[in-house]
């Protein structure tokens, strides 16, 4: 889940300016774990890759053209590494690694030319039997990072650091009472000021739907103390929830889909917004699809409920309204008798034996409503798409939010196939559209991976294009 500001200002979609598109050369993936895109560090692309027992940056100039391999050599040979951070100026490694009796966590920080310029231990604590499993969440201007490990159903470890303040926020175990943190955490998220939040979600269920909630764990920055908040949904089950942090003004914000009986319908949506202290004091908003909603996803047909939504964003204005982003999401898994299989999934390679299930993947239809400060609907609109897929973690599909102070584009891929178009939805803050196409991948040899696009400035982009084991880097500049 991306959470990223959009100041509303007046302004009138005007005729699309063509793009200019760069390739860079082809890079293979045997080999190799998994790639990460640092983005543009002093002028420099960098290309994280990741071969298990040596890791390398690729260097490119800013038309992608390569420049050099360098190694990535840390403070320590056996490292397990977490997260890469751009840090505009240089780049952190934040990894951890075994030293006599403890765990230590650490980040290098290095250049463009990937010399290492500063080292900083963010954590020394006794060796664990969970060992350094540990999950990174970025703060949305990755100025803070948390690693959390779920060291049983109801105990975890969590470790919070602070960059810009130099400070460990948190570093400590703790301990849930009646709770099953592996079935019911359903979203966590890190504020840019250092408060980790965990969301939970209990008795989902048409049996047990009196007594549904959600519930929110706040983790004050340099404070051992887990206050708890719940939000009561009793009555119907929900089909999705999601968590999102306004870093502006501190709010969290909550949004689900629900209905009486059905997970995979939805007759309307919910919406709560409040700083951490005062979720008691504002009203759980419930607001049922119009009637104008149905007719624009599905026609004549006669429906009263959205088929296999789910939430996808939350999109904030600065003065903490949201745009709230629904999609079109349906997995199905079914038995294969053929052969051995060739599988990728999320930058990762392997093989699956004929018992594994294959994998059908559908994102379709958008739906964007925008809320006033009184959570009264300002406008919803509908962007149509069609993307099926199979045996790929749906990695080529959904969309990619790019952001400016004017407007948003959704960029995604018209068909998952060899030979596509790529085309975008450029929306202003009144509810104003366009849509455009962008690109087009015929003869290309591209295949796009928008949901991994990092956006590296307000005009250009960068897409891995991953196909036939091979990958290539696609800068978009908007500015053209």
């Amino acid at each position: 889940m991306r959470a990223i500001s959009m100041i509303c200002l007046l302004c009138v979609i005007s005729a699309a300016t063509a793009q200019r598109v760069t390739v860079s050369p082809d890079i293979t993936l045997r080999n190799l774990r998994s790639y990460d895109i640092i983005g543009d560090v002093n002028g420099t692309i960098l290309l994280y890759r990741d071969k298990g027992n040596e890791q390398e940056v690729s260097l490119y100039d800013e038309n992608l053209v390569f420049q050099s391999d360098r190694d990535v050599n840390l403070l320590s040979k056996r490292a397990t590494i977490y997260e890469i951070v751009n840090l505009d100026t240089a780049f952190g490694v934040i990894y951890g690694y075994r030293e006599e009796d403890n765990h230590v966590i650490q980040m290098d920080i290095m250049n463009e030319r990937i010399e290492r310029v500063d080292s900083v231990t963010m954590a020394v604590f006794e060796k664990e039997y969970r060992g350094l499993e540990y999950s990174p969440i970025l703060s949305e201007d990755q100025s803070v990072i948390s690693l959390y490990n779920f060291l049983e159903n109801d105990r975890m470890k969590l470790i919070t650091y602070d960059f810009d303040r130099d400070t460990l926020v948190h570093n400590d175990e703790y301990i849930f009472t009646q709770a099953e943190l592996f079935d019911e955490v359903v979203s966590i998220d890190v504020s840019d000021d250092g408060h980790f939040y965990m969301l939970s979600e209990l008795d989902n269920s048409r049996a047990r739907r009196k007594d549904h909630k959600v519930l929110i764990y706040h983790f004050a920055p340099l404070s051992t103390t887990v206050t708890q908040i719940e939000i009561p949904l009793e009555g119907f089950v929900s089909a999705d929830v999601m968590m999102s942090i306004h870093n502006p003004t501190g709010k969290i914000g909550v949004v689900g889909l629900y209905d009486e009986k059905r997970f995979s319908e939805s007759t309307g949506y919910f919406w709560i917004s409040a700083l951490p202290t005062e979720f008691d004091q504002v009203p759980l908003q419930m607001t049922d699809f119009s009637q104008d909603i149905f007719f624009e996803l599905y026609g004549e047909k006669r429906t009263r409920r959205l088929e296999n939504f789910g939430v996808s964003d939350v999109f904030w204005n600065i003065d903490g309204d949201p745009i709230l982003s629904f999609e079109m999401m349906l997995d199905v898994s079914r038995r294969t008798g053929s052969g051995l299989i060739r599988q990728q999934t999320a930058n990762q390679f392997y093989d699956a034996n004929s018992n594994t299930a294959w994998s059908d993947h559908y994102r379709e239809d958008i739906l964007l409503i925008a809320l006033d400060e009184n959570l009264q609907e300002r406008w919803h609109r509908v962007f149509y798409k069609r993307q099926f897929s199979q045996n790929d973690d749906a990695s080529f599909s959904s969309y990619f939010p790019f952001m400016t102070p004017s407007r948003m584009r959704l960029i995604y891929n018209d068909e998952i196939k060899n030979n596509s178009t790529v085309s975008e939805y450029i929306l202003d803050p009144n509810g104003n559209y366009k849509r455009t196409s962008v690109l087009s991948t015929e003869y290309q040899n591209l295949k796009l991976r928008f949901r991994d696009a990092e956006q590296i400035s307000s005009t250009e982009m960068i897409v891995p294009s991953q196909k036939n084991y091979l990958l290539n880097l696609v800068k978009i500049d908007f500015s053209s």
